[in-house]
């Protein structure tokens, strides 16, 4: 036997004060010798006989009042019974409800049969435990009203995100360490997916030491799911998603399944509208993925909705990915040439201008990309608020106001694209940009006077985010170009040279992106400028760079959205709601201030898609998306040996819908005794009292 409140049993020595109140008022006689009374000496020690035995009966009946009365208030618990009156069980439900729950399992789902098995845990539960609910994204106050309980588990979301078991479980056990109770338990009710025990020698250890001081139940729901195709990667190209104008999109279809799939058809939504063709992959063998190649048309300027789907499955939460673009109708590029030239022709923008827009003059003042032209001096007259991206070519030195501004634009969203040349002294670069602001990259280092010696040829990296043909760009031979010191990180290496050396890096600031080429932007150096390449080159280069001023906006299901607004809309309520769930409440939140913008910020991204922010007096509201765990689409469980190590420190229960709600509490031992101690001290009390009443009775 042990018990919960041990400081309390000391007051069983309360006990001596009716003995010691006995003592102090013992019967005591004075013997005084009388002839006439000698013959009732028989009657009076019989009656001091009765007097002292019905005194120790008192006497017992208050010691053992006391005594029992210290002991309900200690709380004895004793292990061995059960049912017994009083017996409370402080109990923790943690239910996994990840992106995996989401599987159909019969006529519901994974995620429907764990709300199932807690109703059964909270059924079992003894009149008056306490009962925690959570999940391992949210956490609920203990309570012991298990309706209220019952309710929460009802309420419990499913989510297309990837779940922190072992966080959960850390949560639960906080929620029990306030619990006063003879047995604390805690269930975990998951399916087993093998992605959220990827650090399985963690959780072992942490269920290991939780289990010393509490029944750890590990309950597991849901049989494999036979097949999964899902959508693993979906990429827009490095085009510019101009108003009317198709660009590419890239989508990996995977087969998580143990057998091929035929025919996959891949279609495209836009903005919720289907298109008019689909592409179809004749084959995705098991264990493989797939590329498909779709091609979207952004109707109108601004934010549109653009989605791939496959055909429903019994995993559905990857069978489509939704991604927030911007369209574009006016695209401003701001050119600082640093070697104007006699002629336009020798000017260092010369091709860069016309690869921005490669049309003709009748032609320019319909096409999205509007290139100007300016020189350093002019550089400190232009307002760059107004330019999606500012090029230096071959601009000599960096001033400490144009560092500044520089620095200040690209945090705010701004792109810039360098391009070196002979003009360029490093030092300033390097000191200013690099250095101070950490605007660039990478150091450039200083160049040896001379002709080249031998050319070398350009060639993607393995990623190849700006997805350029290797073919071109190898047409392309560069004969002169300036070595890089790079850092330890903070840079991706888009482009190198044949010999490993790096020709393109790019880094982000803020809200946005900066390229560095190693290489001039005309033909003093190289003949890329005259090469194929060059073009899709330089647009890849700027579309990049305009879409990722929206790069935020698209997240991964659970991640927080910070997005940054006007100044003026600081303090404006926003209401966030799922654009598939448009009679769904919606939920608030507030836009932040700052010095010169504000922030956007939402945290309750626990579903994928795409949501929609409505700003409180401002008429544009604002798009972003969700994407889905891609380590949810996993079809692997946790294995038996896996399980079997587990049950040294949990009781392991698979569960489905012909199991038997008695099978929680079965193990249940142990039992609190202060309620059938209480009624026994009333009981005493009352014999007592009615002896007390007999024995002062006249005799």
């Amino acid at each position: 036997m042990n018990v919960l409140n041990q400081a309390l049993l000391f007051g069983i020595f309360a006990i001596s004060i009716p003995i010691v109140i006995h003592l102090l008022n013992r019967r005591r006689f004075r013997k005084v010798r009388w002839a006439a009374m000698r013959f009732l000496n028989v009657s009076v020690e019989q009656n001091q006989r009765r007097m002292r035995l019905e005194d120790l009966i008192l006497l017992f009946l208050r010691c053992l009042l006391i005594a029992l009365l210290a002991l309900a208030i200690a709380r004895p618990v004793v292990e061995g019974l059960s049912g017994v009156p009083g017996s409370k069980i402080a109990a923790a439900i943690v239910i996994d409800n990840s992106a995996s729950m989401g599987t159909a399992e019969g006529e519901g789902t994974r995620l429907s049969l764990a709300r199932q098995t807690a109703r059964a845990v909270v059924e079992r539960l003894p009149a008056g435990s306490s009962v925690a609910v959570s999940t391992p994204f949210r956490s609920d106050e203990s309570t012991t009203e298990h309706d209220l309980a019952n309710q929460r588990i009802k309420e419990v979301p499913q989510t297309d995100r990837h779940s922190d078991l072992l966080n959960a479980l850390e949560k639960g056990a906080r929620t029990l360490a306030g619990q006063a109770a003879a047995e604390k338990e805690l269930y975990l009710i998951t399916d087993g997916h093998a992605e959220e025990w990827g650090a399985f020698a963690a959780l072992e250890e942490k269920m290991r030491a939780l289990s010393a001081g509490m029944k750890l139940h590990l309950v597991l729901v849901g049989s494999p799911a036979p097949a999964n195709l899902g959508i693993s990667r979906l990429v827009p190209s490095g085009t510019l998603p101009a108003v009317g104008q198709p660009f590419r999109i890239d989508v990996e279809v995977t087969n998580y399944g143990a057998h091929a799939a035929f025919d996959v058809a891949v279609n495209l939504l836009v903005d919720g509208q289907a298109g008019d063709e689909s592409w179809v992959i004749d084959e995705v063998p098991p264990g493989r993925s797939e590329s498909a190649t779709l091609y979207a048309t952004l109707p109108r300027a601004g934010y549109h909705r653009v989605t791939v789907a496959l055909g429903s499955d019994a995993v559905p939460f990857d069978d489509q990915r939704t991604i927030v673009m911007q369209a574009v109708d006016r695209v401003q590029v701001l050119l600082v040439d640093g070697e104007p030239g006699a002629e336009p022709r020798e000017a260092e923008t010369f091709f860069l201008r016309h690869a921005l827009a490669p049309v003709s003059d009748e032609e320019l003042g319909s096409y999205p990309v509007k290139p100007s032209v300016i020189s350093p001096s002019e550089f400190a007259s232009e307002n760059l608020a107004d330019f999606h991206a500012v090029v230096l070519a071959n601009v000599g030195e960096v001033s400490m106001e144009m560092a500044d501004r520089l620095a200040k634009y690209v945090k705010e969203g701004g792109g810039l694209l360098v391009f070196p040349g002979e003009n360029v002294r490093p030092k300033f670069y390097n000191t200013l940009l690099h250095a101070k602001h950490h605007l660039l990259p990478a150091d450039l280092v200083a160049r040896e006077p001379g002709p080249a010696t031998q050319t070398r040829k350009l060639q993607p990296t393995e990623t190849n985010p700006l997805g350029l043909d290797g073919d071109l760009l190898a047409s392309a031979s560069f004969r002169q170009s300036f070595d890089l010191e790079l850092p330890r990180e903070g840079y991706r290496v888009a482009l190198r040279y044949h010999d490993g050396s790096p020709a393109l890096v790019e880094s982000d600031l803020g809200l946005g992106k900066v390229f560095l080429f190693t290489s001039t932007a005309d033909t003093a150096w190289n003949d890329f400028a005259v090469r194929p390449a060059f073009v899709p080159f330089v647009n890849r280069l700027l579309g990049v760079v305009v879409q990722h001023r929206e790069a935020n906006l698209n997240i991964e299901a659970g991640e927080a959205l910070s997005h940054r607004l006007d100044a003026s809309l600081a303090g404006r309520e926003v209401t966030v709601y799922e654009v598939s769930d448009p009679e769904a409440l919606g939920r608030l939140t507030t836009i932040r201030g700052g010095e010169e913008s504000s922030t956007l910020q939402f945290g309750e991204t626990h579903r994928a898609g795409a949501y929609q922010a409505t700003i409180a007096g401002h008429p544009t509201p604002v798009l972003f998306a969700a994407q889905p765990s891609v380590r949810e689409s996993s079809l692997e469980f946790i294995g038996a040996k896996q399980v079997n190590r587990l049950r040294d420190s949990a009781t392991v229960i698979r569960w489905n819908t012909t199991n038997r709600v008695s099978e929680f509490g079965e193990a249940r031992k142990g039992s609190e005794l202060w309620l059938p101690l209480l009624l026994l001290v009333v009981l005493v009390a009352g014999v007592e009292l009615v002896f007390a009443q007999w024995f002062s009775r006249s005799k």
